[in-house]
């Protein structure tokens, strides 16, 4: 049994493109914009006129290559670092080398402390708190801090905060700086 298949019929885009263009009455469209145009107020009329051109071009001027190739670099950097990431807890039952840098300092949170106070009294920036909370997580380490936590910090050489680490039901959480400067988040 042979059958036969009608071959489909070809449509030209393009002509019916082009007829539909020529269909369009622009003097109808041009008359709208005039109208239009005129009501707007002498002030308005000359800002467009400055206005709609910049934008333009600003939208098809291009940005540099280095803008856009920096954001895609620094997410996929990977940046080695060299952290104790046992618990508190466990540091301190086992008998430790003191620590090599004198950049570490400890906190114990007192009764009604915040963390915003912790950072005050340490004299640690808060935008790096900000930074911090941001990527804080579900199970909030930072906002959930309880009298008697043991916070330990290292700072950059700039002074500014390089290492966050607590220890809260006996799992030990740590933010550190990235190379872009924000903070990531290790458990």
């Amino acid at each position: 049994m042979n059958r036969r298949h009608k071959k489909k019929q070809q449509t030209d885009y393009i002509a019916l493109a082009r007829d539909k263009w020529n269909a369009i009455d622009w003097q109808i469209y041009l008359d709208n914009v005039k109208q239009f145009w005129m009501r707007l107020p002498k002030f308005n009329q000359r800002a467009l006129i400055v206005l709609v051109p910049v934008v333009l071009v600003i939208s098809i001027i291009p940005f540099p290559e280095k803008m856009g190739e920096k954001s895609s670099q620094s997410v996929n950097k990977r940046v080695e670092l060299d952290i104790n990431t046992r618990g508190l807890s466990e540091q301190k039952v086992t008998s430790s080398p003191p620590l090599e840098s004198n950049a570490w300092r400890e906190y114990t949170v007192q009764k009604g402390d915040t963390l915003s106070q912790v950072f005050r009294v340490n004299e640690l920036p808060m935008s790096d708190l900000n930074a911090l909370i941001q990527i804080e997580g579900t199970d909030k380490p930072l906002s959930l801090i309880q009298q008697g936590q043991l916070i330990r910090f290292k700072l950059a050489e700039d002074g500014k905060l390089d290492i966050l680490q607590l220890e809260r039901n006996g799992q030990s959480v740590m933010f550190f700086k990235l190379s872009e400067g924000g903070f990531g988040r290790s458990k």
